[in-house]
């Protein structure tokens, strides 16, 4: 973790966001490198104030700043560094990014904001931060190919890894689905968001938590106790 980009993702990835980080020269740095962490193996985004050596990339836009009169403006002088590199961030993170991932990214804005929809919004705010993206990759896809059983089934796949998803042969829009984990409020959220999102209108799902339902023939799921009822 080096670049300013970098830092912002490893940021965003620790639950913080872009606007609560103040960008800042540092006052210990080392010439070689752009962060300035006491650690240079650091992994983790400690504080909301971020300091960084701006003349290892950026000397041409700060270095007369810099140079100014030590006591000239202070506050002024640290609120310009800090506007500029939130813009220059900007650049850095859509330096190479090609329009598919721009769409990603505007999906992820909208399903946050509730401008793709309202309902989603409350229940994609319980989807962990490092699995957004996925989920507005699926959204997108959806959109340029329709909905079917398979996007929903990668969709579960991507919250629920362990989950096992059965379709009736007899009938093909009923669907069984059995999650490994205990009910909690935090997996029904992501569950209702994805059926919302991605599950076949046509289709009918019926869920069983923690506990599998009965198959003969398959030990695991004919134990003692450990049998829901279908």
């Amino acid at each position: 973790m080096n670049f300013l980009w970098d830092i912002a993702l490893r940021a965003q990835q620790q639950g913080r966001r872009e606007e609560e980080l103040f960008f800042c020269q540092a006052k210990d740095y080392s010439p070689f490198y752009e962060q300035s962490f006491s650690c240079l193996n650091e992994t983790k985004i400690r504080s909301d104030t971020v300091e960084l050596n701006l003349l290892y990339r950026f000397a041409d836009i700060f270095q007369d700043i810099l140079a100014g009169e030590a006591g000239e403006y202070p506050q002024f002088k640290a609120r310009l560094i800090d506007t500029a590199l939130h813009v220059i961030l900007h650049t850095d993170l859509y330096h190479g990014v090609t329009r598919r991932e721009i769409y990603i990214h505007k999906l992820m804005e909208e399903l946050e904001n509730g401008t793709f929809w309202r309902e989603a919004a409350e229940k994609y705010r319980w989807v962990p931060p490092r699995r957004r993206s996925r989920i507005a990759t699926l959204v997108l896809n959806q959109m340029q190919t329709g909905a079917s059983v398979m996007l929903f089934r990668r969709a579960l796949v991507v919250l629920f890894p362990d989950a096992v998803l059965y379709r009736l042969k007899a009938e093909p829009e009923k669907l069984l689905l059995y999650l490994k984990e205990s009910r909690s409020q935090s997996a029904q959220q992501q569950l209702a968001l994805i059926e919302d999102l991605f599950l076949p209108l046509r289709c009918h799902l019926r869920v069983f938590w923690k506990y599998h339902f009965g198959i003969i023939g398959v030990d695991d799921a004919m134990r003692l106790d450990e049998i829901a009822i279908y």
